[in-house]
């Protein structure tokens, strides 16, 4: 099987089971990677080599024992590497580890899980490319790994094989990674990013990287963040009312916002959407959107079908509807109030 059409297949069992299970995550990883963890008691993975069970080579499933049965979350690198969150709040990793992003303190590539040194208190991880962030229950964000463009956030450019604080941020509720990127939404609503910026993922053209986080100018009241390889896209209210909108930013070369254009960008709403959304996702180099209704959409590169449709050769730079997927497929909620509250 070819590398396009494993990946391909990866998402659509990805899809499938999130939809079709409860109590079921899915994190993609690299392009043939995937994992698993199913009401906190099992923990799979499948793809190419270091999937956590000790082995190199590659498996269509392989239960990743050490990771233990207390697994609450999993998070997938682009660079083959893997974190899991424990309920115990505990951070561990496995896979690649050339920058440190195992948070171990070596460079040292792992094929089964080793527990993140000095981290407890964890709420969420989140994988980038080859660098790795956890937000605390105190609401700081804690970065490790690769640093080139200042991703780890602590006014440096030197990677760390250790967790670092990101510096000035607190009340942060979720974070997200790109490449060579990183995202934190703070209860206030607003979106905060560090790293590079050569296509505006910090949402301005105005420096080339940035090692402190800066504010994602014209976007207020989000709910939710998700980066992609070089884009990021996060949902938003007016601040009255439970209606949301998605807004996108970054890399556009396949159509990834969703504006009709090619042209990376600072945030803009996205058009063509459901009035409630219940969740987005930005994908390599592509975006879905769950709406309240249970409908999902699609947009950006489509030529190993992304989308959930036929796959296209040109860019879809304007939301589609998933065919196939839809209110009886749907795992959406009721919409819940509004709440952006201000940093105490």
């Amino acid at each position: 099987m070819k590398g396009f059409r494993r990946s391909r297949w990866l998402a659509r069992l990805a899809a499938a089971l999130t939809v079709g299970m409860a109590g079921v995550a899915v994190a993609a990883a690299a392009p043939a990677q995937a994992g698993i963890v199913f009401q906190s008691h099992v923990m799979a993975g499948w793809g190419a080599g270091l999937l956590g069970d000790g082995g190199t080579g590659r498996s269509l499933y392989g239960d990743i024992k050490a990771a233990g049965n207390n697994v609450v979350q999993v998070a997938g690198g682009w660079y083959r590497h893997h974190l899991t969150l424990r309920s115990d709040g505990t951070v561990w990793a496995w896979g690649r580890n050339g920058s440190g992003q195992l948070g171990d303190g070596t460079t040292t590539g792992e094929g089964t899980p080793v527990q993140v040194t000095g981290l407890t208190g964890v709420t969420q991880v989140a994988a980038g490319y080859d660098h790795s962030l956890a937000l605390k229950s105190d609401g700081t964000v804690w970065a490790w790994g690769n640093n080139n463009h200042g991703q780890l956030g602590n006014g440096t450019s030197v990677n760390s094989p250790l967790p670092v604080q990101v510096t000035g941020l607190d009340h942060v509720t979720e974070i997200s990674a790109g490449y060579g990127f990183s995202l934190a939404l703070r209860s206030n609503g607003t979106v905060w990013a560090w790293g590079w910026n050569d296509k505006a993922q910090l949402g301005t053209f105005s420096t080339p990287f940035s090692e402190v986080p800066v504010q994602v100018e014209g976007l207020s009241h989000a709910t939710g963040i998700s980066a992609g390889i070089y884009h990021a896209v996060a949902t938003a209210t007016d601040g009255t009312s439970v209606l949301t909108s998605v807004w996108a930013w970054g890399g556009n070369e396949h159509g990834q916002l969703g504006d009709g254009t090619l042209t990376s960008h600072g945030a803009k709403r996205v058009a063509g959407l459901p009035l409630y959304i219940a969740g987005i996702s930005a994908g390599g180099e592509f975006t879905t959107v769950l709406g309240g209704d249970g409908t999902v959409w699609a947009w950006g590169d489509d030529t190993s079908g992304q989308l959930g449709n036929a796959p296209s050769s040109a860019p879809v730079t304007r939301p589609v509807n998933t065919i196939g997927l839809g209110s009886s497929a749907s795992a959406a909620r009721p919409p819940p109030p509004a709440r952006c509250r201000s940093p105490a």
